[in-house]
């Protein structure tokens, strides 16, 4: 039974329209003033509120202001009961967010018209957004892709994982964690494109949906790219794992048909094994770690997850992640810039944020050995975000300078898909006192191509736009040049592979078709990793538009450079 206020100072009207809609099978209460109608509003659950216009002590415009502001009656349908008929009068209810008006004096019919009519919208929009929160909560844990549980599924206290172990008995059982790669999946898409190779993994997945339908209590999960989890039903032994994982390959293996022609597929499997790790995260790390090993040995086998034997390197490294926690916490890192050339006026036009780590006894680490320490040590996110705040804050400093070069800065896959990124971006340059259109963000293409939702990647683009940030997709090489929505994204730069910019003689022919690809989207093409000036001068004749050189300096040592580039020459 739906239940309605009715806020009405006559109380003739009130019990009218009380007895009317009692007999139409509606729950009815009465307040005879403004004041009492609020109270009510807050202590029970409405779904229409009927409110005269002039009443003593609070008149309607007052009481559907106050619902408006207050998050538990913001929603609930307001009609408004009035014999103020003027346009005038109407607007002002109407901004205030009535969402009808019934004019005194109204016939029985008329009310019970506009009452059922407002009721039956309020059904509809609820059944729109109990349909829109379905596809949400199906987007959250589905992969649009193949129709599989993503990893959000695969996760939490109801997710598939803590589904199989609470079958698991801890003392006699070992639950398998299985991480499926594909072998060589990049030649494969650099050989039949991006969108024959999304059908690619759609057969894959239906392959796997098969094995699981035969598999009682085993369940499959896309996880990201080329890769898929599978967790099996519990086992006695790692053999009867092994046996099962080794069944999967023979399935991967069958020839499979696209487009009229057999196209070879293998994988490499990593398995891990529950309780010897107690949650995915380290699972998913354990079975990445044998899958790579299994990829080592040529692929199209399987391996288990050994526990490493603690020798020198591995203790160096374990000893540099360790230091590195500590420098973070010291804050003894610093942030360091790489010049971004344009090509044809030689004048810097953006400076690379970096980090940068001066160990006191191994000396300078390299920027790839610090990124991938600090993804070791679980600091990549607030790392990246603050390189993000220091820039800003550099940024505005060269800007009272009057050098107006951009900053630039990478957004790792962690941080670009954080839900928050947007708030931590504004903070950082508002922060800072920084307009944003001295700020540069990059995304690296394998972000780019691993994430599925392409319409929120667009549109979180987009808004960056619309302040004035620019965008860039970086590290791009010749195997994202078949990314089929690449047009459909808001983007200024286009930031070619190290690899493609040092080697500029051999990759010729890749750097052309980049860069012709790149023009044709109307994205400026940078070549990164750039050390000598004869790199520069055969990369402006690829038509290249801007380098960025691979040393790293201070920001003291850039501000007069910014100026003029002093010493950096690239001739015709």
């Amino acid at each position: 039974m739906k239940k309605i206020l009715v806020i009405e100072d006559t109380a003739e009207i009130r019990n009218n329209i009380q007895e009317f809609l009692e007999i139409q099978d509606f729950e009815v209460m009465e307040a005879q003033n403004g004041r009492i109608g609020l109270d009510l509003a807050r202590k029970n659950k409405f779904d229409l509120i009927l409110c005269d216009i002039m009443m003593p002590e609070m008149d309607g415009y007052s009481v559907i202001s106050a619902l408006r502001e207050d998050p538990a009656t913001a929603d609930i349908p307001f009609i408004f009961l009035t014999a103020k008929c003027d346009r005038v009068d109407l607007r002002q209810g109407m901004n205030l967010g009535a969402d009808d008006y019934i004019t005194k004096p109204f016939t029985p019919y008329e009310l019970l018209e506009a009452v059922t009519a407002r009721l039956n919208r309020v059904a509809q929009q609820n059944e729109k957004l109990k349909q829109v929160s379905e596809r949400v909560e199906h987007l959250e844990n589905f992969d649009a892709l193949t129709g599989l549980p993503n990893q959000s599924a695969l996760q939490g206290d109801s997710g598939y994982f803590n589904e199989v172990i609470s079958k698991a008995d801890r003392n006699r059982s070992l639950v398998p964690f299985l991480l499926l790669g594909l072998d060589r999946f990049g030649r494969i898409n650099d050989t039949v494109g991006y969108s024959n190779g999304n059908l690619i993994l759609q057969k894959l997945a239906q392959r796997l949906i098969s094995f699981t339908e035969r598999t009682a209590g085993a369940a499959v999960a896309r996880v990201s790219g080329d890769e898929f989890a599978l967790v099996l039903p519990p086992v006695i032994d790692q053999e009867s794992a092994v046996a099962k994982a080794q069944d999967i390959l023979k399935l991967i293996a069958q020839p499979l048909d696209l487009n009229g022609k057999s196209i070879p597929l293998t994988g490499s499997i990593g398995i891990a094994f529950y309780p010897t790790a107690w949650n995915v995260e380290e699972l998913q790390k354990q079975a990445s770690i044998a899958m790579s090993s299994a990829k080592s040995e040529g692929g199209n086998r399987c391996s288990v997850y050994t526990r490493p034997i603690f020798g020198h390197e591995f203790s160096r490294d374990l000893q540099l992640t360790a230091d590195f926690q500590q420098a973070w916490e010291r804050k003894e890192l610093q942030v360091f810039y790489q010049p971004r050339i344009d090509l044809r006026n030689q004048k810097i036009v953006a400076l690379g944020a970096v980090v940068h780590w001066q160990h006191p006894s191994r000396g300078l680490i390299s920027l790839e050995k610090t990124l991938s320490v600090a993804e070791e040590a679980g600091l990549t996110v607030p790392l990246n975000e603050w390189i993000l705040r220091i820039a800003c804050q550099q940024a505005k400093v060269w800007r009272q300078s009057r050098v107006f070069a951009r900053v630039a800065v990478s957004l790792p896959t962690q941080l670009f898909i954080d839900n928050n990124v947007e708030s931590k971006i504004v903070s950082a340059y508002e922060d800072a006192g920084l307009d944003p259109q001295f700020l540069e963000l990059e995304i690296a293409a394998d972000t780019i191509a691993s994430i599925a939702n392409v319409n929120a990647t667009a549109r979180k683009l987009m808004t960056w736009r619309d302040v004035g940030i620019q965008t860039t997709i970086s590290s791009f090489g010749l195997k994202h040049a078949s990314l089929d929505y690449l047009e459909s994204l808001v983007l200024n730069n286009l930031k070619m592979e190290p690899i493609s910019a040092t080697k500029v003689l051999q990759n010729a022919p890749i750097l052309n078709a980049i860069i012709q690809m790149a023009h044709r989207l109307k994205l400026r093409v940078v070549a990164e990793g750039v050390q000598t000036e004869a790199e520069a001068v055969l990369l402006k004749k690829q038509k290249c538009d801007e380098i960025q050189w691979k040393e790293s300096l201070p920001a003291k040592q850039l501000q007069n450079l910014a100026k003029g580039i002093k010493g950096i020459r690239i001739s015709n």
